[in-house]
Parts: C-alpha cells; sequence; structure tokens
C-alpha cells in the first residue's frame, strides 16, 4: 500500500473510533443576566445573544495580552455549568476535575475546585499565561467579555469540544469565537494597543474528526479532502487575526490522537494507535504547509512532545527523561466504571448519586487525565519542551 493511500486508510479508521465516544446531545446551560440562546437557521446552531453593554477597555498596558482560541486544551471555563445534566460538556465543573487546584507539582490537593478546565488544574493556555507573566490564561469571554468587560491580560475564547466545524449543541466554533474577538475589537473593549503587543494561542486538537461520522458522512468518500478543509480553516483563522493586527500567533499542530486513552484502551492502555497516529501526521503535514512559511506564526510541535513521553518507541529522543516521572502514560488518571462512560459521571439517583468513575490518587503520575486530556503535570512535560521556543519567537531580540 502506498503512503498516500495508507494515510487515507488510517484517516477513515481514527474517524469510525473517535466517533463511537461522541459529544453527547445535552440540553444547553444556563446564561448569564441579559443574554439568552437563539437558533441561527444560516448556520445551523445555536447562538448566544446578549444586550450590547458599554464597553470598558482596560488600563494601560504594563505587559503582552493573550487571546486563547480552540478547544478542551485551552478552556479554562467558557462552558457554564449545567446544574441539570451532567455530561461529557459540563462535567469539568464537576468533581473530580480540580482536584489538584492550587498544587503547582499537579499533586492531589485533598479537596476538589473544579474551575471549568478539563484537567486536574491547569491546562496548555495557563502555562503560556505563565511564560508572559500572568498567573493562569486570561478571563473567559463568558465571565467577561460577554458582558463587555475586557482585561489587560487579555481574554480566553476556547471552549471544550469546539473546533472548525459547528456541533448540534451550540458550542462555539473557531469562527464563532472570532467572531466574538472582532466584535470587541470593534467596540473598542479590546484596544489596539492590546492588540498590538498581543500573543495568541489557537488549539484545535481533533474534535472535528471526532464529530465527522455523524454530522457528515459523506465526508469519508474522500477523507483527504475533509483533512484539508479542517486545516484551511485554521489557517483561515491566522488570517483573520493578522487582518485585525495579530503578529504574534501560536498554533498546535495535532497532537498523536492514537496514543490518548480513548484510543490506547483497546489494547487496556498497552500501545498506541497507529491509524490515529497517522491521521494526526496527515493532518499537521497540511498544516505545515499551509502555515510553516508565515512569520507571523509559530507551529507548536505538540505531536512530537506528547510521543517523546507517551510512547517508547521514542524514548531516545529529547522527550525521555520527562518520560520517566510518569508511572503511567497511556492510562487516565480519571476513568468512568463502564466502557461508554466519563470521568466524572454520576448515577441519576438525587437523593444518594453514586460515583459511576475511578480516579487515581496520584495525578503527578499520570500523563492523561481523562480519556483525551493531560494532567497538569503532563502538560508541564508539554511545556517544558516548547517553552524556550516560544520564548524565542515571542521576544526574538532577547534570545
Amino acid at each position: 500500500m502506498s503512503t498516500k493511500l495508507a494515510a487515507v486508510a488510517g484517516l477513515v479508521l481514527l474517524l469510525a473510533a473517535l466517533n463511537a465516544a461522541g459529544v453527547e446531545s445535552q440540553r444547553l446551560p444556563p446564561l448569564p443576566p441579559g443574554c439568552h440562546y437563539t437558533y441561527d437557521i444560516l448556520r445551523r446552531l445555536v447562538v448566544t445573544i446578549c444586550d450590547n453593554p458599554t464597553p470598558s477597555p482596560p488600563a494601560a498596558l504594563t505587559s503582552p495580552s493573550m487571546f486563547v482560541f480552540g478547544d478542551s486544551f485551552a478552556d479554562n471555563g467558557n462552558l457554564p455549568k449545567d446544574t441539570q445534566q451532567l455530561s461529557l460538556i459540563s462535567r469539568q465543573w464537576y468533581d473530580p476535575y480540580g482536584a489538584s487546584y492550587g498544587q503547582d507539582n499537579g499533586t492531589a490537593a485533598g479537596k476538589f475546585n473544579p474551575t471549568g478546565r478539563f484537567s486536574n488544574y491547569l491546562v496548555q493556555s495557563d502555562f503560556i499565561g505563565r511564560i508572559l507573566g500572568m498567573n493562569e490564561a486570561p478571563p473567559t469571554y463568558i465571565s467577561s467579555g460577554i458582558n463587555g468587560n475586557c482585561d489587560n491580560a487579555g481574554m480566553t475564547f476556547a471552549a471544550g469540544g469546539s473546533g472548525v466545524f459547528p456541533v448540534p449543541l451550540g458550542v462555539p466554533t473557531l469562527s464563532d469565537q472570532l467572531d466574538n474577538f472582532e466584535r470587541l475589537v470593534a467596540s473598542g473593549c479590546i484596544t489596539k494597543a492590546q492588540i498590538d503587543a498581543s500573543v495568541v494561542l489557537i488549539a484545535v486538537s481533533g474534535n472535528d474528526y471526532d464529530r465527522v461520522g455523524v454530522a457528515q458522512p459523506s465526508a469519508f468518500g474522500d477523507v483527504t479532502v475533509f483533512i484539508r478543509n479542517v486545516t484551511s480553516q485554521i489557517a483561515a483563522a491566522v488570517d483573520r487575526l493578522e487582518k485585525v493586527g495579530v503578529n504574534k500567533i501560536l498554533v498546535n499542530n495535532l497532537h498523536p490522537v492514537g496514543c490518548t486513552p480513548a484510543q490506547t484502551v483497546l489494547s487496556k492502555y498497552a500501545t498506541c494507535d497507529g491509524a490515529g497516529n497517522t491521521a494526526s501526521k496527515t493532518h499537521n503535514e497540511n498544516l505545515h504547509q499551509l502555515l510553516a512559511d508565515n512569520g507571523n506564526v509559530m507551529l507548536l510541535d505538540l505531536y512530537g512532545a506528547f510521543i517523546g513521553i507517551v510512547d517508547k518507541e521514542h524514548a531516545g529522543n529529547k522527550g525521555s527523561d520527562l518520560s520517566r516521572q510518569f508511572k503511567n502514560k497511556k492510562t487516565p488518571c480519571c476513568v468512568g466504571n463502564d466502557p461508554t462512560g466519563f470521568c466524572g459521571q454520576m448515577s441519576s439517583d438525587a437523593e444518594n448519586p453514586v460515583e459511576l468513575y475511578t480516579v487515581c490518587p496520584n495525578p503527578e503520575k499520570h500523563f492523561f487525565w481523562d480519556e483525551m486530556n493531560p494532567t497538569q503535570a503532563g502538560w508541564t512535560a508539554i511545556m517544558t519542551q516548547l517553552e524556550g521556543a516560544i520564548r524565542q519567537f515571542i521576544w526574538p531580540s532577547q534570545s
């Protein structure tokens, strides 16, 4: 089989495998005062509409601002807590998420403090925020920007489960997130000074491949075209940001999806799935062709940073020392007791709910927190590998 045919076959297998763990249909969570949901017929998704408050621009800048777009790798609380029904896209507001809140080494803190992040605490965007001198990622759009308030630190628009194409739940796509950003720029809430000094993160981590079997079954006809569509939309997002004036854009490539617990569970968490990793490589090749020559963009090699930790076949590369700190590289710290369950799932008994998941006592020894997202310790290991290059990209005169 040729390399091209093998890649296509691998992608088809990935799409079929990921579809089995697709996001469930759930009711939409409540919104802040002054906001309501409506259905956009043209785009076929639920959108959020709020009254137009008077914009509140930030004070004078003292450090770079950061704007964050994407999915659960970067979401620090943009999906509202659903008090009616715990689900795959509201679990981040419930125990055991936030199990290591305040613990920089990622150990269990003894008291859960869910913050809307898909991890035991810090996620990728928090670590980039720290590089820029912040304590964590900037405030969420739903907590500030939706009400017309802006902060010197910037804003996080990323939402778990998002991608470049719509989902039935109305989770804002990458384009929707950019729409919200551009509205705040147009209103003056986000200032030109912020944009000129800003750093942007785009974290798109494969949700489009998860949902394609449900939303677009015809896409199986030519998987390579679908992959090009996904990566082209990421490149289009970069173009939109550049037109606004942003000139420091960090773009994640796709991590080795075949090494995530969602895929390694098939081998009892022993080996990575080759088809999944072939898919990731194909995605990354497309992304490289589209963005590698753009001086305003740095492609963050999440694939290389992940693979050197979680796959023993790559133990000889620079990730090997970091790899040894994790006793469990492909096994999630938190896992549903049922094969179709999820981390944080509870029984439906309202009076005496029972935990339908198991959580490890030592998350710092696990690279993955749940079926897809790293632990805080996992993100520490990833960002340790990427921090030097990020600093050089942001501040080349200091290198």
